[in-house]
């Protein structure tokens, strides 16, 4: 698994959050679902139920996060702060993991289960060509993005903090804002990583 994520150049994992769980995970490390309900931290939760079924995982992102869920729950919560995790790609060898060719909650994922989806030939189908849509060459997209930017991980168990590499921010304040108040962790604003992948337009 290790030569094929490094195959791909895969440099980095997104997980995705909002701002007001950073100090738990700058504490604690990425907590699955199921153990924060079960230790009773506090945490807001991108969502009231995980659609998925597993709430002992949690959900990453290659190439770029995961932008159609990333901005459907920002325009639903605009109060709401949002900040990028930035993960060694290690993770995707380490830890025990599922890899989803689309949204892991949909029935086309859904249907397959999950031991079908993890392993190198798992891992290799995120990046297959996908029926009705462009090749890759013309999406323009790099090697290590998966084919479908709703291609999700599932990373079981927990992520430590040793899998951390940084945290990029929403605006240019908050990581002002967040280096001074943690100055053992890498803060950096990347609006990139809030927007659409440049071949969003085949993907409407």
């Amino acid at each position: 698994m290790k030569d094929a994520v490094e195959e791909k150049n895969i440099e980095y994992v997104w997980h995705f959050t909002r701002l007001a769980n950073l100090d738990g995970i700058l504490s604690h490390g990425l907590i699955n679902r199921q153990g924060i309900v079960e230790t009773g931290l506090p945490f807001e939760f991108n969502d009231d139920y995980r659609f998925d079924g597993h709430e002992n995982s949690i959900c990453c992102s290659i190439g770029h996060p995961n932008y159609k869920m990333f901005y459907r729950l920002r325009q639903e919560n605009p109060d709401s702060e949002w900040v990028v995790i930035v993960l060694q790609p290690s993770i995707l060898w380490e830890k025990d993991c599922a890899f989803c060719t689309t949204n892991a909650a949909s029935n086309e994922v859904t249907c397959i289960p999950v031991e079908h989806r993890k392993g190198i030939a798992a891992f290799n189908k995120l990046f297959d060509e996908v029926p009705g849509k462009p090749p890759r060459s013309e999406l323009g997209i790099s090697e290590s993005c998966p084919t479908d930017p709703q291609a999700e991980v599932l990373v079981f168990g927990d992520i430590e903090h040793r899998y951390i590499i940084g945290i990029i921010t929403q605006s240019k304040e908050t990581e002002t804002t967040l280096k001074a108040k943690y100055p053992n962790f890498e803060f950096l604003y990347h609006r990139a990583l809030f927007l659409a992948r440049k071949d969003y337009q085949h993907w409407k």
